[in-house]
């Protein structure tokens, strides 16, 4: 063993070498494009004379584009050698993760792989010294031990047989250790990474791939691949790194550029914002589903969005509304109300409205008929406003041509006339065409009404025509509460209100009828958190992005509302309708929490909920019993002190709803530092966070501190969920706090789950 030490010693050297003289090559050639760009900048400004001062001097306008291609050419040159001098700088640091020596079939010997985050090569005798772990043959690192193995490559697959399988821990430098290893999940490298603190944002997890997450990462036959899996199995690492390899994959036809994110809020963005340039990738755009609607829709009217409607559910269940409220919401995200939306804009291009004979003295200049044909035939590749307003524009195209066949008439008329023979020419016109434009003025105003149809008038005339929508409605129940939702729908509308529930079918109704936006560009979306979405907003997602390939990732169990989501995950396939081309795929394993604390998490949704997870040792969770707030803010001060001294940095201190999270921060920011989050738009950072509970999905911390006082969790599945995805946040230390007495859904976890400290 102490020879292949000092032969990984040497190796190590011979590639940080390598690495270290393409640096200075890469350096050198940032040198000269400065200099080059300087210089080239100068001589335009001498010789173009400053500018192209006169646009007709055809010479100096050429020679100043010469100089300006000029100066784009050397840039994108330059662009590539920039982003390689950026992997390179990372390689200096840790050049390489791992090892398989891999004999092909037919081959005598095997060849050795190193495998890091970009590919390093010699130019000049294109060794390989490093292969990105994102080249095919690279899968065989997380999908194989030692044996009989192959991959797929672009010219098919290639078998062979796998020799040696081996980790290392580089640091700076230096290399800190190594071992082989087979496939095993809770080998030594995984567990000390688990183990770690939490460092501000979310890290890469290149060096631990499991095999079921590379499978997801690298697929490619599908356009719609659907990862579920339980908290912290790496369902947003495994999308994030999958954008990744796509980018990689496809280099020469895709960028960052064409790649999206649908994330549950901005705070979450930012989360998430370092693992691409991690991994050597630049950042590509990331939004939310609130951020395209309100700038889609542009409503005057006030916007309520997830965070009021979770709030509301959370915190007004004694209020006058709250069953009504709740079963507008619940009717809003299903798949019936999808379904019903389809069948009213169905109806809405069959019956576009009633046309009228545009006629003037008896003489007509577009009949009904004719406006009916142009609707169905000739402007029908238009959607339905658009088609409105050709035929508006028709319309009044014609009427401007009848009013001037009868300017001509008059004129012709009056030539003779009396009062005006000793008109000039001129006058006389002027005369005649106020008489004509006076006769033809209705029906230029009405011609004009045509097509000016809004959005929000059409979705209300949904809920007040109920018989058109009964004859929609399949479900009796949904009949039975119909003019329940459509007082609630129109009452909080004419109070110029727009809550979630009716956000997104106004947007899917916008697209339908004014036309979906120009996403061309966009090649592949990813929707994290999904089971968070309703029907009616993947559906949005999915007509938006007709180019597009999707990577949808979300756990059922991790749903923060219980009345508007998804509701199955198998809905994702029928929306988007792809059949073959459709892959799901369950993630079985938690990688993000102690043992202990998966194990207490898996028993609060059900005794049978028994997930697989690496069993990284650490302590028991513990449920603190107070009296009051004051004295949960003395034991929360104290645990939080000796979380701290134990070495951990990201706490914390989740609220059900505002109100809990703004009463214990107002206490405890008066004994130690922290910070509050109540707003999606905030920056994920270490220290203490006293955040609201449905803001802390899908981030995780060392240390969970779940407040459970004033407005308790309750009993239902509904809100167990929500309890299990607060406590799922924590990688080390979960605490519970909790008022005065055990929760009855607490005590039927096993004792020797948790402790109990009074």
């Amino acid at each position: 063993m102490r020879q292949e030490q000092i032969a990984e010693e040497a190796r190590l050297k011979k590639t940080l070498d390598e690495i270290n003289r393409q640096l200075q090559v890469r350096y050198k050639d940032k040198r000269n494009f400065e200099k080059n760009m300087r210089e080239t900048y100068r001589n335009m400004w001498e010789e173009v004379e400053g500018a192209p001062t006169n646009l007709h001097d055809l010479e100096q306008l050429v020679q100043a584009k010469m100089y300006l291609d000029e100066m784009r050419n050397m840039e994108s040159a330059f662009k590539g050698s920039a982003r390689k001098i950026q992997y390179l700088e990372k390689m200096r640091d840790n050049p390489y993760f791992g090892r398989i020596d891999f004999k092909e079939d037919g081959e005598s010997e095997p060849e050795q792989i190193y495998i890091g985050i970009s590919t390093l090569q010699n130019e000049n005798s294109l060794e390989i010294f490093v292969y990105d772990w994102r080249a095919p043959i690279s899968s065989m690192f997380y999908d194989y031990e030692p044996g009989k193995v192959q991959y797929s490559s672009p010219s098919g697959t290639i078998k062979g047989e796998l020799h040696l399988k081996r980790q290392y821990r580089i640091k700076n430098g230096r290399m800190e250790y190594m071992f082989d290893s087979d496939i095993k999940i809770d080998d030594d490298i995984l567990q000390e990474i688990l183990g770690q603190s939490k460092d501000e944002k979310m890290k890469s997890i290149v060096t631990t791939i499991q095999r079921e997450q590379n499978r997801a990462i690298r697929d490619e036959e599908h356009r719609l691949l659907i990862v579920e899996g339980p908290a912290g199995s790496g369902k947003t690492s495994v999308a994030l790194h999958r954008i990744a390899f796509l980018l990689y994959r496809y280099r020469n036809s895709l960028n960052s550029s064409n790649v999206v994110i649908f994330s549950p809020n901005d705070m979450f963005n930012d989360y998430i914002s370092e693992v691409l340039p991690e991994l050597g990738e630049e950042n590509v755009r990331q939004t939310t589903f609130m951020e395209y609607a309100k700038s889609s829709l542009k409503t005057k009217q006030k916007v309520f969005g997830l965070n009021q409607q979770i709030e509301f559910i959370l915190s007004n269940k004694n209020s006058l509304f709250y069953r009504d409220i709740i079963e507008t919401i619940r009717f809003k995200s299903s798949l019936e109300f999808l379904y019903i939306l389809k069948k009213y804009i169905d109806l809405l291009y069959k019956n576009p409205g009633k046309f009228e004979d545009f006629s003037v003295k008896n003489k007509t200049i577009i009949s009904a008929a004719e406006q009916v044909d142009l609707f169905n035939k000739d402007f029908s590749y238009l959607p339905f406003i658009p088609r409105l307003i050709k035929i508006r524009n028709r319309i009044l195209y014609q009427i401007k041509q009848s009013e001037g066949e009868r300017i001509t008439e008059l004129l012709k008329q009056y030539e003779s006339h009396p009062e005006w023979s000793d008109l000039k020419p001129v006058e006389r016109k002027k005369r005649v065409t106020r008489i004509v434009l006076e006769e033809f003025k209705p029906l230029r105003e009405k011609a004009r009404q045509i097509g000016k149809i809004k959005i929000i008038d059409i979705y209300i005339n949904l809920f007040i025509n109920r018989d058109l929508m009964k004859e929609f409605v399949k479900n009796q129940e949904t009949i039975a509460n119909l003019t329940t939702i459509s007082k609630i729908t129109l009452r909080q509308i004419n109070k110029k209100r727009l809550y979630l529930e009716d956000l997104a079918p106004l947007l899917y109704l916008k697209g339908k009828l004014n036309g979906m936006p120009n996403t061309a560009s966009i090649r592949h979306v990813i929707i994290d958190e999904a089971q968070d979405y309703t029907p009616v907003q993947m559906q949005i997602i999915r007509e938006l992005f007709t180019n597009s390939s999707f990577t949808v990732v979300g756990d059922l169990n991790q749903s923060i509302n219980p009345y508007a989501n998804i509701g199955n995950m198998n809905i994702f396939t029928e929306i988007f309708n792809f059949s073959e081309k459709t892959a799901h795929i369950k993630m079985g394993k938690s990688y993000r929490s102690t043992g202990e604390i998966t194990r207490f998490c898996n028993y609060i949704l059900s005794p049978e909920h028994n997930i697989e997870f690496v069993d990284r040792q650490g302590s028991l969770p513990y449920v603190r019993i107070v009296q009051d707030i004051n004295s949960c803010v003395e034991s929360l001060y104290a645990d939080i002190r000796k979380i701290i001294e134990q070495g951990y940095h990201s706490i914390a201190v989740i609220g059900k709803n505002i109100e809990e999270t703004k009463n214990i921060y107002r206490l405890l920011k008066t004994v130690t530092e922290c910070r509050l989050v109540v707003r999606e738009d905030a920056e994920f950072t270490t220290g203490v966070t006293v955040i609201t509970s449905y803001l802390a999905k899908g981030l995780e911390f060392d240390a969970a501190l779940v407040l459970n006082l004033s407005n308790p969790y309750q009993g239902t599945a509904a809100e167990q969920r929500l309890f299990y995805t607060v406590c799922t946040r924590a990688l080390h230390r979960l605490g519970i706090y909790t008022m005065k007495t055990l929760p009855e859904y607490i005590k039927n976890i096993p004792q020797d789950m948790y402790r109990i400290i009074r």
